[in-house]
């Protein structure tokens, strides 16, 4: 049983080593270093015998719980508890010496760990032989691979008959045959009853190891559950990286064609409408037998002018194992140019030969050949069908489906159009700050910048939009440039209201200017798509001879809307 509460982990982060030194040394109240929290109050309960695995990004904080839960590192505030005895794989070659061999290595090992000499005696040969080192561990730590190191430390901590077992990506570091050996260690120990608590970027490993899995972000526990609704979770976290990715949001919504909520993931200026899946008559079918003919059809609705959107499925089984996906860009499908308010329905035609069972179907639309990209809606299992068995033949095995895909293009419906921004952004308010509430409507060509407080100013690209509701008849956009030529070529600027030109702009300094825009009188009291093209890009690896290779435009830390004489009494002030 392994019980977390508040549990949180800080680590002092010095820009010199001579800083720790001043820090020791000069008696002040001034800090010559950063906090940087690893974990931020965690909180959860793991009962015995369950088998548990932890995903996240890098830097999540999944090493730092695990190497407290093991003993090895001590919190900052909060406590835990781990009850049964732990055995641990934590850092590669954690606890070895180099110069040790192979068995003087798993002789102080063991003895560390606990176990007596006479337990070690008994229990070397086992070792031994679970490694498959041979001659091998006769020899220097020194000469072994990673891998080699991998074989020994899992089969020190698999040895020790453990209540409690502890593994932090190890096994991503062997190869093909002894990791399959490792997994078939730890699903004997999860049948025993061992508690199993597993990091691993590998989602077939979770899948197939854990019964349960949690995901860490920035030190905090974000999801907890199914392995394959946490990894969806993930699968959406990872995309929101992006550096495109600054509007980026998760969220769960009613789906089209079922009563569940729907995780859809994106900036969603394209959005997923409606998926079915049709028979040959045309008709929306949930059931399919094996081999039947069918068509997918997915219907995508266009907030903003898309150029060559791609859009994709995928067929999970029940347990989240993908069995076959694939999209227009791998098939060198290329669908043209989409304008606000178009509507693009795609259908992938094909024999469904596929194992009779239930499985979950998932679309997409985003760039280029995976959501990594710039993803516009992601919507994870949003139709769920069931395959019946075929009277011609039975087969086992994964599925290689071959899809015809064909497009129809729909012109332009603007009213459709603010009816889907208004279900979409209905919290919108006619302000934003650069703060995280605001993020959500931030929805293209924002960046955190380097070196500033990223709640009060954001770098844009040379063309980004946003989402803001319109309660006055003025547009307010705060903004800076630091183009080191500004003065001699100066950044201009084309604001575009639902695709309506609402003015321009200029900045030939690298002063805070408050710039004021006259709005059309039939946009008040709706949520409206804003977008700022500017004339020109810059690198700062160019200008400032920097490692910063991201295209910029302007800084920006407030955009609002506002009454005319709000706005005439912003520029007195400005």
């Amino acid at each position: 049983m392994i019980d977390v509460q508040a549990l949180s982990k800080k680590y002092k982060i010095y820009a010199r080593p001579l800083d720790r030194v001043k820090e020791w040394l000069i008696p002040t109240s001034t800090s010559f270093h950063r906090d940087f929290w690893a974990l931020r109050d965690l909180t959860f309960h793991i009962r015995s015998g369950s088998a548990v695995g932890i995903i996240g990004v890098n830097g999540a904080g999944k090493s730092t719980l695990l190497k407290i839960l093991a003993g090895t590192t001590k919190p900052s505030s909060g406590n835990f508890r781990v009850e049964g005895k732990v055995a641990a794989l934590l850092e590669l070659g954690m606890g070895f010496h180099s110069e040790f061999t192979g068995r003087q290595n798993v002789m102080l090992n063991g003895r560390l760990l606990g176990l007596t000499g006479d337990e070690l005696k008994a229990k070397i040969p086992e070792i031994i032989r679970f490694s498959e080192l041979g001659d091998f561990i006769d020899q220097p730590l020194r000469t072994y691979s990673s891998g080699m190191y991998v074989r020994l430390g899992f089969a020190v901590a698999s040895s020790l008959d453990p209540e409690v077992l502890i593994i932090d990506e190890a096994l991503a570091v062997g190869d093909a045959y002894f990791q399959q050996k490792c997994i078939h260690r730890l699903r004997q120990f999860r049948e025993e009853g061992v508690t199993i608590l597993f990091v691993s970027h590998d989602p077939g490993a979770v899948k197939t190891l854990c019964e349960e899995a949690m995901l860490l972000d920035e030190g905090r526990l974000v999801a907890r559950g199914k392995p394959d609704d946490v990894l969806d979770h993930y699968n959406a976290l990872i995309a929101s990286k992006s550096p495109k990715q600054t509007g980026f949001t998760i969220e769960r919504v009613a789906a089209p064609t079922q009563s569940l909520a729907v995780q859809h993931s994106g900036n969603f200026l394209a959005v997923i409408t409606d998926v079915a899946i049709l028979n040959d008559k045309g008709q929306t079918i949930t059931t399919l037998i094996t081999g039947q003919r069918v068509t997918v059809r997915l219907n995508v609705f266009f907030l903003d002018q898309v150029e060559n959107p791609t859009i994709g499925l995928l067929i999970k089984d029940r347990l989240g194992n993908e069995i076959f996906g694939t999209n227009s860009y791998k098939m060198n499908q290329r669908l043209g140019t989409y304008n606000r308010g178009d509507t693009l329905s795609m259908s992938f035609t094909f024999a469904a030969n596929i194992g009779p069972g239930e499985y979950t179907l998932t679309a997409a639309v985003h760039t280029l050949d995976v959501h990594l990209f710039e993803c516009y809606d992601w919507a994870d299992k949003i139709l769920l069908f069931t395959v019946v068995p075929s009277s011609e033949f039975e087969f086992v095995g994964t599925a290689k489906l071959y899809p015809e895909l064909s497009f129809d293009h729909t012109p332009g419906d603007s009213t459709r159009a603010r009816e889907m921004i208004h279900q979409i952004f209905h919290d919108a308010t006619g302000q934003l700050t650069m703060s995280q509430d605001s993020q959500k409507f931030l929805c293209k060509g924002w960046y955190e910048p380097e070196g500033f407080d990223p709640e009060h100013m954001r770098w844009t690209d040379e063309e980004f939009a946003f989402f803001i509701r319109v309660t006055g008849n003025q547009l307010v956009l705060e903004a800076s440039c630091g183009k080191p030529d500004i003065a001699t070529s100066p950044m201009e600027g084309t604001i575009y209201a639902e695709g309506q030109q609402v003015g321009m702009f200029r900045l030939t300094d690298a002063e805070w200017h408050t710039l004021t825009f006259t709005l059309p009188e039939t946009l008040p009291n709706q949520v409206v798509l804003f977008t700022v093209r500017l004339n020109a890009g810059w690198s700062p690896a160019a200008l400032l001879k920097s490692n910063d290779r991201r295209t910029l435009g302007i800084l920006v830390r407030r955009i609002a809307i506002v009454s005319a004489s709000v706005a005439e009494n912003s520029r007195g002030n400005s």
